[in-house]
């Protein structure tokens, strides 16, 4: 039996190796953005993006995936001890290249920090995309105007920066430009 490509382990808050999560909470706060409904790949176990988010009075709301169970088990720890907290973020347990677009909204910003950290041939077997399938799905599922922001220091990003190259000559987006570790880019159409 073909099990689900999980991560069993979770990631704390480590500022050194991985600031993009704060980086981008740096991001939203210059640029003022509100209201706005945000798509955010890797909770972490600190779930600094939903927290910042639910918190900071700019009515963003956080719809965040990971494919670690102790980070999912946190998540359901902080929302029944800070129930106020999951009226604007909600994190979901799974593996992120099986996502159907059905179920998804329509976004204005799509966090895709992770891009090529996680996919293995087994994502394949059951049925998942490939990180250039999963960066056309979820551009497809960003508003017109709306950002897709990725993370220059992931050990991936080698791989992820030749994805986004061609992705970027499609035509469909524009770069914007860097922020700190991210580099951030505006849909067209």
């Amino acid at each position: 039996m073909l099990k689900m490509n999980f991560w069993d382990a979770k990631w704390d808050l480590d500022m050194p190796r991985c600031p993009c999560d704060a980086h981008f909470n740096d991001w939203v706060k210059q640029n003022k953005l509100k209201n706005k409904l945000i798509y955010h790949f890797g909770t972490g176990n600190h779930h600094v993006v939903g927290l910042k988010q639910a918190t900071n009075k700019a009515n963003n709301v956080v719809l965040a995936i990971t494919a670690s169970k102790e980070e999912y088990a946190s998540y359901i720890e902080l929302a029944i001890n800070k129930p106020k907290v999951s009226k604007n973020y909600l994190a979901y347990f799974g593996d992120i290249y099986l996502t159907n677009p059905k179920l998804l909204p329509d976004f204005d910003v799509v966090t895709l920090f992770h891009l090529c950290e996680f996919y293995h041939p087994r994502n394949k077997a059951y049925g998942g995309v490939d990180d250039a399938q999963l960066l056309d799905m979820l551009t497809a599922k960003t508003r017109p105007g709306g950002h897709i922001l990725f993370f220059t220091g992931s050990f991936a990003f080698p791989s992820a920066d030749k994805i986004i190259a061609k992705w970027e000559k499609s035509g469909r987006v524009k770069r914007v430009g860097a922020f700190k570790t991210l580099l951030v880019f505006r849909k067209l159409k």
